[in-house]
Parts: C-alpha cells; sequence; structure tokens
C-alpha cells in the first residue's frame, strides 16, 4: 500500500482524511511548504512498505500542511463533512450536549499543540478524551468556523438554559 494508506492507519490518525494525490502533486498546493524532494516521493510512493522503505521523518509534517490546506479547499470540506455526518469525530463532553464535535488546531504552527475539539453548539474548545495526539496545525486554526460557513444546516441550535 502507498505511504498515505499506511499514515492513515495508525491509530489516532482516524481524524485525517485522504488527500487525493492530484491535489497532493500540484505546485499551487505546495507553495510555501518546505520539503526534500525525497519527502514528497515517500508521501507518493504507490508501493510503500514501511518495513522496508526509508522513511526520512518530515512525510508526517509535510501531509499535515498539505491536509490543513485540503480540508478548506471545497472537496476537502466535502470530505470532512462526510466524516461529520458518520460521526468519525468525538462528540462534546458535556452531558447535556453530546453534540457531533469537529477538530480543530489551537495553532497553525507544527509542533505547538495537540488538535482539539470544538462544539459547534456550546461554542466552546475540549480536549480530545482519546489518546489522539495529532499536531493541532494538521487542522489550522479556521477550519471549523470554514466547515460551518460552508455547510450553515449542519450547524447546530444552541442549548437551551432553563433556569432551575
Amino acid at each position: 500500500s502507498s505511504w498515505i494508506s499506511w499514515f492513515l492507519g495508525i491509530k489516532g490518525n482516524e481524524y485525517l482524511c485522504r488527500v487525493p494525490i492530484d491535489y497532493i502533486q500540484e505546485t499551487f498546493n505546495q507553495m510555501g511548504l518546505e520539503y526534500f524532494t525525497e519527502t514528497l516521493q515517500v508521501i507518493l510512493n504507490p508501493g510503500f512498505d514501511s518495513s522496508l522503505d526509508w522513511v526520512f521523518g518530515d512525510e508526517e509534517k509535510w501531509y499535515g500542511m498539505i491536509h490543513a490546506r485540503y480540508i478548506m479547499s471545497e472537496r476537502g470540506v466535502d470530505n470532512m463533512r462526510q466524516k461529520y455526518e458518520r460521526g468519525d469525530f468525538e462528540v462534546c463532553p458535556k452531558l447535556s450536549c453530546r453534540q457531533k464535535a469537529l477538530p480543530e488546531g489551537p495553532s497553525d504552527v507544527c509542533g505547538k499543540s495537540n488538535v482539539k475539539i470544538f462544539c459547534p453548539r456550546c461554542n466552546d474548545f475540549y480536549e480530545l478524551r482519546s489518546d489522539t495526539q495529532l499536531d493541532g496545525a494538521m487542522f489550522g486554526t479556521s477550519f471549523s468556523h470554514n466547515f460551518l460557513a460552508q455547510w450553515p444546516n449542519l450547524r447546530p441550535q444552541p442549548p437551551l438554559d432553563v433556569p432551575r
């Protein structure tokens, strides 16, 4: 299988979507991303074998950065919408809410923070309950807001606070 299939199959990476090869190969989408030719060759290798093939170490970071760009595109938002509707992401930890949540990065800088979840009903961010340690930059700081702007019908109604 390819490096992308191998990488997406690692436990904890289920929040990520598959970035199409044509999107990765488009030089415009690579603009401003630093990488070595070898890194891109490993990512695009259709016959990657993790036990045999050499990995340079920058593949995860580079795929994360191209993923952050892809999920802001029309195709990427649609892929993430499918994952959201299937319930691939966690739900709000508040027992009174339990709304499907969206992944969000507290920072656009690699290695600065892990991904969090954003509850569109509570309008708040929470730590992941799972052992997922994805870099928050793989989603960026504006994904959830862009997602809800493009799919306003998926924005839930705010919770009703009933005084007791």
